[in-house]
C-alpha cells in the first residue's frame, strides 16, 4: 500500500513538471517589471534571441501563441507574441488577440488603460448584416469616438488606433475592421527607456513625421 501510494505521489509530481508552464497569462506581464520575476526563460513556451550588437537586449518569441492567453483571451496563431528585455527589465510586449475575440480584447486592453491620450478614427465599410453587432460592441468602449451615419448603412467611424501615455510607458492598440467584418488588431505596450534607446523592433525614436504619434512620443 505504501508503494502505491509512492508512485501516485511521483505520477502527480511529474504531472505537475510537465504541464506547470504549458500556459502562461500575459496579462500578468507589467513593463517596467524585473524579468526574472516572470521566468521567461524556463515557461517553455518561447524561443530567445540575444542580439551581440545589443548586450542590454533579449527577446523572447512565440511564433504561434501556443499556450499563450492575455486575461485569458486566446491569441492569434499566426501573428505570435515578441516580448523585449531591456536592461534585466521587460521593455515592451507585442502581440494579437484572435480575429474571433478581437472586440473582447479591445475591451480588455482599454479596460485596464483607461482614457486614451490620444485615438485616431477611420471609416469602416462592413457587410449590413455584420455592422450592427461591431458597431454596438465598439461604442461601448469609445462612446464618443463611435458614430454610425443611419443612411449609410454599410459604415461607421470608430477609432482604429487608441494611444496610452501614462508617464513611464507608452501602449498603443490598433485596430482594422475588413469588409467581410473580419477584426485584426496589435497591441504594443513599450517603456519610454527602451523605446528611447532603440531596444524594441518595429519602433523608431523618434516616431517618424507621418506617424500620427509624432506630436506624442519624444
Amino acid at each position: 500500500m505504501k508503494n502505491k501510494k509512492f508512485l501516485i505521489l511521483i505520477f502527480i509530481v511529474l504531472i505537475n513538471i510537465c504541464c506547470g508552464n504549458k500556459s502562461f497569462d500575459l496579462s500578468s506581464v507589467l513593463v517596467g517589471e524585473d524579468a526574472k520575476k516572470y521566468d521567461f526563460e524556463n515557461k517553455d513556451l518561447f524561443l530567445k534571441d540575444h542580439n551581440e550588437s545589443k548586450p542590454d537586449v533579449m527577446q523572447y518569441y512565440a511564433d504561434e501563441n501556443k499556450g499563450l492567453t492575455y486575461g485569458n483571451i486566446p491569441l492569434d496563431n499566426t501573428m505570435g507574441t515578441r516580448i523585449t528585455i531591456y536592461k534585466g527589465k521587460v521593455g515592451a510586449i507585442d502581440t494579437n488577440a484572435s480575429e474571433k475575440y478581437s472586440l473582447e480584447f479591445v475591451e480588455k486592453i482599454v479596460g485596464k488603460h483607461g482614457k486614451p491620450t490620444a485615438t485616431v478614427t477611420y471609416k469602416a465599410t462592413v457587410d449590413a448584416m455584420l455592422i450592427k453587432p461591431i458597431f454596438e460592441k465598439l461604442k461601448k468602449v469609445a462612446p464618443d469616438k463611435v458614430s454610425w451615419n443611419q443612411r449609410e448603412k454599410n459604415s461607421f467611424t470608430y477609432p482604429t488606433s487608441f494611444f496610452w501615455d501614462n508617464g513611464k510607458s507608452y501602449s498603443i492598440l490598433s485596430i482594422t475592421i475588413e469588409d467581410d467584418g473580419r477584426i485584426r488588431n496589435k497591441y504594443v505596450t513599450v517603456t519610454k527607456e527602451a523605446y528611447k534607446n532603440d531596444a524594441v523592433f518595429g519602433l523608431k525614436y523618434p516616431a517618424p513625421k507621418e506617424s500620427p504619434w509624432y506630436n506624442y512620443m519624444k
